[in-house]
């Protein structure tokens, strides 16, 4: 089945179902959503999936604000996208953000602030590499799930998630001031 497509009397606002298109804040929910049930779950590989999502929805929340700072204004003479120069220079506290020249609509960031550093470094290596690697570390769980492979070498997973939200939650309050 192919794409419905306009005719010359039609508009493309009347073919568009605005209630599809997620509120900007979606993300920040979404981190929120997959952070509180991995904080209630103690099976490992649940665990391990919903932190898996946690991260991507984190990144994403990243990705997505850089991206929709380079085209959410348009000059009001020209139409084309103008860049949110404030809402750059706030995300570019956190995280590198690039702009292919050859290819505008590509927009990349990487880890900056320590935190976004190591979320950018730990979901590349689960997405990319191998699935993540969660330990037991104490009976108390989920508390005592640590990220890593070595005893005593690990990092506690949800204690990195939540400080992950916390700089979220602090972008997001800077970037709605």
């Amino acid at each position: 089945m192919s794409s419905p497509t306009p005719s010359d009397e039609e508009d493309w606002l009347s073919l568009l179902d605005l209630s599809a298109i997620a509120d900007p804040g979606d993300k920040v929910s979404e981190c929120e959503y997959f952070l509180a049930i991995a904080s209630n779950e103690t099976n490992r590989e649940r665990f391990r999936w919903q932190i898996s999502a946690f991260f991507n929805a984190a990144y994403s929340y990243f990705e997505t604000s850089a991206l929709s700072a380079y085209f959410s204004i348009s000059d009001p003479q020209t139409g084309e996208p103008v860049a949110d120069s404030q809402t750059l220079d706030i995300l570019r506290k956190y995280v590198r953000i690039v702009q292919n020249a050859k290819n505008p609509k590509y927009v990349k960031t990487a880890g900056l602030h320590p935190i976004a550093e190591r979320l950018y470094e730990l979901r590349k290596a689960n997405t990319h590499h191998f699935p993540m690697s969660i330990m037991i570390v104490g009976s108390s769980l989920p508390e005592d799930f640590h990220f890593g492979n070595m005893t005593g070498k690990g990092t506690p997973a949800l204690a990195f998630c939540r400080s992950t939200m916390a700089l979220i939650r602090t972008v997001e309050e800077e970037l709605r001031a």
